[in-house]
């Protein structure tokens, strides 16, 4: 029987999910704005890795107004320097693995200033804060246990960034998981989400930043299309290590990676597994599904426009630095030139051949373009081993790649591997759905 509490909390539910937010879903840490909440949410998640600490993170955005974009990049940065100040001083003491953990969390500290900066209005300050977080990420890897190496792929002229991450300095064959972050990450990020601390799973961690990603960009290379190019000199590399087993190469990918890592396994059959966090077929229809960025597309350059800006220019700040890091990032003047470009990333989850596991939030299936790419990808995927995991928001795992719960991702992600890449895994039938309700 149901009472009018029922009515009211269902009423209330339904309001929430109708003002649910792309990267956290329906959760709410700080800010008002939910663009501001967001940055500062991806902030609180690294930190569950070794990133800024929840007190650094808290003193930090406690001097930020959620319109004050200027604010947000001076109080992150100059909240890095105190702790980079605090990890100098515990190694010049000797005190390595205080100074290890304290150069990681200035790293984050220093990164996160980036989310509010734009690389086209500021790219000299851009590129200090970008290699200025790398400087101090690189200090911190030189003092963990396990064996972390910095590489540098060369690509077409230039070279592609990246760490290769070892359980210990033994030259055995390891099963080896290549993680691949999104549009706006840099290989550091996906460091913190995977293989840093990880050795005990007994996985090679690699990641790289592909063309337009991290630090590529500023060496004016651009985002492709066609990642498949990049991505077979770096799987050329790999395999031609002696510590890595061919026949046990998963590629994972977040955000933008859930397009990448799909269409490399599609042209590239050295793969042997695949998880996309979340799958992506249509790029153009991924972003307009989001029906602020078409219209921001349609009157960037209108007079309307620019009186808008004006008047809530400060409150849209956020919004208009992720817009101009994606125009940087692609090479172009516009939005509207943006999303036509956009267009170029489709692809047919029907040629997928290779066993596949699915990431996404319930609260990204509220978005009807991303709902029936995982419709279509469970239907047309040939492979029998095809898994969807869909991530509760009672877990806080129900944003855009079941943001931003990052134990659940990475549990579930080495979870699925062992037991595909597990001598048990004969007779074992994984085309299934797990926690999955796409009604």
């Amino acid at each position: 029987m149901k009472t009018q509490n029922d009515s009211r909390n269902k009423s209330s539910s339904k309001k929430k999910k109708e003002k649910n937010q792309p990267l956290v879903g329906r959760m709410k840490f700080y800010y008002k704005n939910p663009i501001v909440d967001s940055y500062f949410a991806n902030v609180l998640a690294f930190g569950t890795r070794g990133g800024a600490d929840l007190g650094e993170a808290y003193a930090a955005a406690g001097h930020v107004s959620q319109y004050d974009t200027e604010a947000w990049v001076r109080e992150f940065t100059n909240m890095g320097e105190k702790v980079a100040a605090m990890a100098d001083e515990a190694m010049a003491k000797g005190h390595l693995v205080t100074a290890r953990d304290r150069y990681l969390r200035a790293y984050a500290l220093e990164r996160a200033a980036l989310f509010q900066l734009s690389p086209l209005k500021y790219i000299d300050r851009y590129k200090k804060h970008r290699l200025s977080s790398q400087d101090r990420f690189r200090k911190a890897i030189s003092l963990f246990s396990h064996p972390v190496e910095v590489l540098e792929i060369p690509f077409e002229g230039k070279t592609l960034p990246g760490y290769f991450m070892k359980p210990d300095n033994s030259m055995a064959k390891r099963p080896t998981l290549i993680a691949l972050g999104g549009g706006d990450s840099v290989c550091e990020d996906i460091c913190l989400v995977f293989g840093l601390n990880d050795q005990d799973r007994g996985y090679n961690i690699v990641t790289v930043d592909l063309p337009g990603m991290g630090s590529t960009a500023l060496d004016g290379m651009l985002m492709t299309p066609r990642p498949e190019k990049a991505m077979s000199v770096v799987i050329d590399y790999i395999l031609a290590r002696p510590d890595v087993d061919p026949d046990r190469l998963a590629l994972w990918g977040g955000s933008l990676g859930g397009y990448n890592v799909p269409r490399v396994a599609v042209h590239d059959n050295r793969i042997k597994a695949v998880i996309a966090n979340s799958i992506i077929l249509n790029l153009h229809e991924y972003f307009v599904q989001v029906k602020e960025v078409e219209t921001l597309a349609k009157y960037e350059n209108t007079f309307w426009f620019s009186m808008v800006a004006k008047l809530f220019g400060s409150w849209l700040a956020g919004l208009y630095n992720v817009m101009d890091t994606w125009k940087w990032k692609w090479g172009v003047n516009t939005l509207a030139e943006w999303l036509e470009v956009c267009k170029e990333y489709v692809f047919d989850p029907s040629e997928i051949d290779v066993p596949i596991l699915m990431l996404v939030g319930e609260d990204e299936l509220a978005f009807p373009n991303s709902k029936c790419f995982h419709e279509d990808a469970m239907a047309k995927i040939k492979h029998p081993q095809k898994k969807l995991v869909v991530g509760s928001a009672s877990l806080g795992a129900g944003g855009k790649n079941m943001l931003p719960n990052f134990s659940l991702i990475r549990e579930t992600t080495f979870d699925w591997l062992d037991e595909l890449f597990s001598e048990k895994k004969e007779g074992i039938n994984n085309n299934t759905r797990a926690q999955c309700e796409l009604t």
